[in-house]
């Protein structure tokens, strides 16, 4: 009993209210009827039976007592926690972040690089469940840890993290997406979850991260960092990035892209804060799958409710007033109360807002609320304003009605929303009329701008697709008959092919053959050397054999100091890594050309 308590204590309050109702009612039945003192008293005892007050305190008296035991199972009287399976969720994370030198502005403090690594470094270790992978990105994309299921292991790898340990300069954010995806696969999970922390993207690669979204099926959750007014990029020695025009670079935040992006592949946008308001938006979603296992029983936070054991009580206290019928009221009353302020049958009438909720906030306040806890139907059902029933319903997918919304503004945001939500239905044509009308009253406006182009572009792809599938089927026919042509073709240049290569083996002798002859025959003479040896008993210890030598302690304690010596830095490490696979890539001519240094 060291841990009762009431789970809902503030039920105790209306508790004493029916102690002092009922105090109230007892000294009013025990005092006389008001009409005793103006009736005679020869007619009192027929007018006024003396027993009419002792008839009415012992309801009064079972009545208050039933209702005080009521209120104090309401209260939730409890002193045992309730067993819970602790359950391990087989889901897939990939964090992204951009390592361009971008996040060396200082327009959120002290730069957006640490605010990515404050962000990244409580998204792994609070918020995500299931495996984690860490990809860093500039120019090129790397695998920094693989898919683990210790997320909080990740914050060392991600203080470690900035543009200088980055072998290539630049930003290519369709790489690290791409290595995101493969980390996801090669861990066996087909839809996944992907963080990206970025401070922008340029207008041309919107359309292969759109190519990206269609092909796979994993939900990015991008968290922009930094603002629309931007601020110079600082270098670790001071100095201010400069272009090749010797003019100071201000990198600007634009969320119009990353926003439409996020939403188009089901997961959410969200704009850096001083809290944690941030990420907790855009890890509250459930994940994409539901594998998982259960592990044995703990003990959780749930607590068992033991106010069920007070209806008997309540109901033997109530018994002896059936036969009056005043129990039949006493339950009504009852019932009528506790329904109406169920919270279930609140949450589906859906009322907007109580006279009560509005003396403490305004309904744009609550919508706003609404909007933040990710309740995009509650906001929609209760904003009087047609911009945030529009962003409410954009946000929940409804975009039918949030065209409906945002045709009710008729400015440049408006419209801008309004080619949003047509590009999410894929009606590029009209999405580009409406970023022309947003243009109009905001000329030179880069968010529009872009999506207009985007639009531009997925039309023409839209149509492409749409008369490639009219020549698919009449292309059919004639690749059968030039299949069948081009095999037999094929047969007799093989048959040709091979008959000039034995012509060519059986008559062809180089001195590369030479030298392999007798490379074999130095081979054969070195193992005749060793079998004779064998034979002879001779043996030959290894250089590490512990045979009391004392150049073996020398060497050992050579070897730790050696040891000893080299740098534990994850930085550092991390640099070698990645340079050793960027040489690699190079090799293979796999290294992206750089089109901007930021």
């Amino acid at each position: 009993m060291a841990e009762f308590h009431f789970i809902r204590p503030w039920w105790l309050a209306a508790a004493f209210l029916v102690v002092i109702l009922g105090f109230i009612a007892w000294r009013f039945c025990q005092s006389q009827h008001g009409w005793a003192r103006i009736i005679p008293d020869h007619l009192r005892h027929v007018l006024l039976p003396s027993d009419k007050s002792m008839s009415l305190r012992w309801p009064l008296v079972i009545i208050s007592s039933a209702l005080t035991l009521t209120c104090v199972a309401l209260a939730g009287p409890t002193w045992q926690r309730l067993p819970q399976p602790v359950y391990n969720l087989q889901a897939g994370s990939v964090v992204i972040m951009d390592m361009s030198l971008s996040v060396y502005s200082t327009d959120v403090s002290p730069n957006r690089l640490s605010q990515m690594r404050f962000k990244a470094t409580d998204l792994v270790r609070d918020k995500l469940d299931g495996e984690i992978g860490l990809v860093a990105y500039a120019a090129d994309a790397f695998t920094i840890s693989p898919l683990t299921s210790d997320g909080a292991n990740l914050g060392n790898l991600i203080r470690a993290l900035s543009p200088d340990i980055m072998p290539n300069l630049g930003s290519a954010p369709l790489r690290a997406l791409n290595l995101a995806d493969q980390l996801l696969r090669d861990a066996g999970h087909a839809e996944g979850d992907i963080y990206w922390l970025t401070d922008g993207i340029d207008s041309r690669d919107v359309i292969d991260i759109n190519d990206f979204i269609s092909r796979t099926n994993h939900r990015i959750n991008v968290l922009a960092v930094g603002t629309a007014e931007g601020a110079p990029i600082q270098l670790p020695d001071g100095r201010l990035l400069r272009d090749s025009s010797d003019n100071i670079v201000i990198p600007q935040l634009i969320t119009g892209n990353l926003d439409t992006l996020a939403q188009r592949s089901g997961g959410r946008f969200a704009v850096v804060q001083s809290d944690q308001e941030d990420i907790n938006y855009l890890s509250s979603l459930p994940p994409r799958t539901r594998e998982g296992e259960a592990s044995q029983l703990q003990a959780g936070d749930q607590w068992l409710d033991q106010g069920a054991w007070f209806i008997p009580i309540i109901m033997l206290l109530l018994l002896p007033l059936a036969r009056r019928g005043i129990l039949v009221g006493f339950v009504a009353i009852v019932a009528i109360g506790v329904g109406s302020y169920s919270p279930s049958l609140l949450a589906a009438k859906r009322e907007p807002l109580s006279w009560q909720e509005q003396l403490w906030q305004t309904p744009y306040q609550q919508a706003d609320q609404a909007l933040r806890n990710g309740d995009y139907e509650t906001a929609a059902a209760i904003s009087p304003d047609p911009w945030q029933r529009g962003t409410a319903n954009y946000r929940a997918g409804n975009y039918d009605q949030a065209l409906v919304d945002f045709s009710q503004l008729d400015s440049a945001e408006g419209f801008y929303n309004q080619g949003n939500a047509l590009m999410q239905m894929q009606r590029y044509d009209e999405a580009a009329n409406a970023y022309d009308a947003a243009l109009k009253r905001r000329p030179n406006w880069p968010a529009a701008q872009q999506n207009h182009e985007l639009a531009e572009q997925l039309k023409k792809q839209q149509e492409q697709q749409q008369q490639q599938g009219e020549q698919k089927g009449q292309q059919q026919t004639g690749q059968q008959s030039s299949n069948q042509q081009s095999g037999q073709q094929g047969d007799s240049n093989s048959q040709q092919r091979n008959d000039t290569t034995e012509q060519t083996e059986e008559s062809s002798t180089s001195p590369a053959d030479e030298e392999q002859q007798r490379q074999q025959e130095q081979q054969k003479s070195e193992a005749g050397k060793q079998q004779q040896s064998a034979e002879n008993g001779e043996q030959k210890q290894p250089l590490n054999s512990a045979s009391g030598d004392p150049t073996s302690e020398e060497m050992q304690q050579q070897m730790q100091q050696w040891l000893n010596r080299i740098e534990d830095n994850p930085a550092e490490l991390l640099r070698q890594k990645m340079r050793y696979e960027a040489q690699q890539r190079r090799r293979q001519n796999l290294t992206p050309g750089v089109e901007k240094q930021w």
